[in-house]
């Protein structure tokens, strides 16, 4: 039998995830008897399904036959309707789009629409009914309720990630700091004059909408809770009082729980976001503990979603895959509010095996059912252990602990930088720590006047000062924003050192060159550990995001690289660093290659063949340095050899 085009209907979509919304129902109103489980999946459907990547995501009957079809056949209780969320808005107001065969597209802000006053004041608000892929959205909505006969749900990008889309995020961070005024006009122009017309243009369609924003980069520690609490939230509140103050207008996906420095406060501040029930998700859930969510959301008296990792779903193995789903199950639906509780699952991509996730949706039924060999057991929790990430990656941006628990790590770090150190560097130290940017280019000036030699204030002193801030970092300690701006005072001393660095012909640490895989435009974390790289002595050549290999081979011959450092964020674009080290070897090109990024582990650096894996920017730093040291002694060996000869 031929099987039906994606423009036609494969089930009778109208009666088979009747149960399913039941449930879903029943959660936001007397209670469910059984668990309902959502799932964020729409590039997992492109895959399944076989549809390139600007196929599924510009025509509104593909995607959403996609889309139920795979929910049909896989059995899941809802089907996903969540396209690429984070780009629609600004795509919409003139923001270039890169595409992908094989990935959802992404805004290329490598070049941001907004930098300055004068950028902002040239923008048009786009029209929802004619702009960009906001008819696209529209129309796929349309289907969707014409096919099943529910309403739909309107999904937007929350606010702080909408701004970052529109300024590039570093840039945001930055000014954020040094003229939030400015930041702040480019909230009002994106909330008030871009989403609010949108999303009211899509309630005038579907009043009885459901509706959701996406915010990830508003979660921690991307963000600071101060950055929360000024620009976000405030945002979201004033967005749902544009939407004629629907409840519904919420944003649900911040993770960072386990960073916050009162948990529960911090889901206090969720609920402000989204005061119809609580979601804490993976790796934070797991961290944080399922428990205590539980009791939060009991005390609160709101329904609760616990989220599934998608490393988990992606990476396995079965019995992680069953032992993390059937404990949430569990603990999620107990107590006095456990009918008021569901499952969600984060997210199925096009990496995720589809193995995995029927085993997924096997272990719901099977817990359903009453199967459940591991009730009882709590594995979450501070001291958890899970297999689902091997390789030494098990926290989040690799940082290992949260929270400075006898408060006196800063000190004790501190201190060891400044021991036995000249007063002019313990000043220089001094104001990259506490981010004096102006400070810090006069202070390294006057160290020059002194008599310092450029290289002992590098070392003594700014490289001192970004080797704390690592530290900090990788114990939860800082987050990115501190980082940025520490790094942009520590700039602001080297850029003093520079003009006398080059002219004495002093050689940099290392030479390394930067860059993103092909497939992804994801930059923060490769920012971070050329910023560290960078205070710690190394030339940095960056070659940006969504890089071809053979560029990096073209521009490491170019420079004379001494290591290459490739990032990833994504699961689907990791395969693209294989064949960026296959690409190498075939040219028979001998550099250093190391890997990292929040979904690469050890194993999977050992698999592919790379020289070295680091789990965050400071180990970085230590990876290059031995690295280096080791070609050095190398080449003295060879020296020797050849002398002796």
């Amino acid at each position: 039998m031929t099987e039906p085009s994606l423009t036609e209907a494969k089930y009778d979509y109208k009666t088979c995830f009747d149960k399913g919304y039941e449930m879903l129902a029943g959660v936001f109103g007397d209670g469910s008897d059984e668990v309902p489980f959502i799932a964020q999946m729409s590039e997992f459907c492109m895959a399944y399904q076989g549809i390139n990547g600007k196929e599924f995501y510009s025509n509104p009957e593909v995607f959403v036959e996609g889309n139920l079809r795979t929910s049909a056949e896989l059995g899941f209780d809802v089907a996903d309707l969540i396209w690429d969320v984070y780009d629609i808005e600004c795509e919409a107001t003139g923001g270039k789009m890169s595409w992908f065969d094989e990935l959802s597209p992404a805004i290329n802000n490598t070049v941001p629409l907004i930098s300055t006053e004068k950028d902002l004041a040239k923008l048009t608000p786009p029209d929802p009914a004619k702009s960009g892929r906001m008819p696209f959205v529209r129309d796929v909505l349309q289907l969707f309720h014409e096919k099943t006969g529910k309403k739909p749900t309107l999904r937007y990008c929350g606010p702080l990630t909408c701004v970052a889309q529109y300024m590039q995020f570093e840039q945001m961070i930055l000014r954020m700091e040094e003229n939030p005024e400015f930041v702040h006009k480019v909230f009002k122009f994106v909330v008030e004059e871009v989403q609010a017309p949108y999303l009211n243009y899509l309630f005038d369609l579907f009043p009885d909408g459901g509706c959701n924003g996406s915010d990830a980069i508003g979660s921690l520690p991307f963000i600071t809770e101060e950055i929360l609490d000024e620009f976000s939230i405030p945002n979201i509140l004033k967005l749902r009082k544009l939407c004629g103050d629907r409840d519904v207008v919420q944003v649900d996906n911040w993770w960072g729980d386990s960073f916050a420095e009162n948990t529960e406060r911090y889901w206090e501040k969720k609920l402000a976001a989204t005061p119809n029930y609580l979601k804490i998700q993976d790796p934070d859930l797991f961290k944080v503990g399922t428990q205590r969510g539980r009791n939060f959301a009991t005390e609160r008296g709101v329904p609760l979603q616990f989220g599934v990792d998608n490393h988990v779903l992606q990476e396995g193995p079965e019995e992680e895959i069953v032992k993390r789903i059937h404990e949430y199950l569990e603990v999620g639906s107990s107590g006095p509010l456990g009918n008021k509780f569901f499952l969600y699952f984060c997210n199925l991509s096009a990496q995720t095996p589809v193995e995995h996730a029927k085993i997924a949706v096997d272990a719901v039924k099977r817990w359903r059912a009453g199967d459940r060999p591991y009730e009882g057991q709590i594995f979450s929790g501070p001291d958890g252990v899970s297999a689902a990430r091997s390789g030494e990656k098990g926290q989040w941006m690799g940082i290992t602990n949260t929270g400075d628990i006898e408060g006196n790590l800063r000190a004790a770090l501190d201190t060891a930088a400044k021991e036995g150190k000249k007063q002019i560097f313990v000043d220089i130290y001094e104001s990259v720590m506490e981010f004096r940017d102006d400070d810090c280019a006069t202070l390294v000036a006057q160290a020059l006047d002194a008599g310092e030699t450029p290289i002992d204030i590098l070392d003594e002193g700014l490289i001192a000062a970004m080797g704390t801030i690592g530290d900090l970092f990788g114990s939860g300690e800082l987050f990115v924003p501190e980082m940025l701006i520490a790094a942009r005072a520590m700039k602001a001393g080297l850029a003093v050192l520079e003009p006398i660095l080059t002219a004495s012909d002093e050689p940099p640490k290392g030479t390394v060159l930067m860059a993103t895989v092909q497939g992804d435009l994801h930059d923060i974390g490769k920012n971070l550990v050329a910023m560290m790289l960078e205070g710690a002595g190394f030339k940095i050549v960056d070659l940006g995001v969504n890089t071809d290999p053979q560029l990096i081979i073209e521009k490491a011959d170019e420079i004379g690289a001494d290591i290459i450092g490739l990032s990833a964020l994504l699961t689907t674009s990791m395969p693209f660093m294989k064949i960026t080290i296959e690409a190498f070897k075939s040219a028979g090109k001998d550099y250093p290659i190391i890997v990292g990024g929040a979904p690469v582990t050890r194993d999977y650096a050992e698999f592919i063949g790379a020289d070295g894996y680091a789990d965050n920017a400071s180990e970085a730093v230590l990876l290059c340095k031995d690295i280096v040291s080791k070609a050095e002694k190398t080449g003295e060996v060879a020296v020797e050899l050849a002398a002796a000869q």
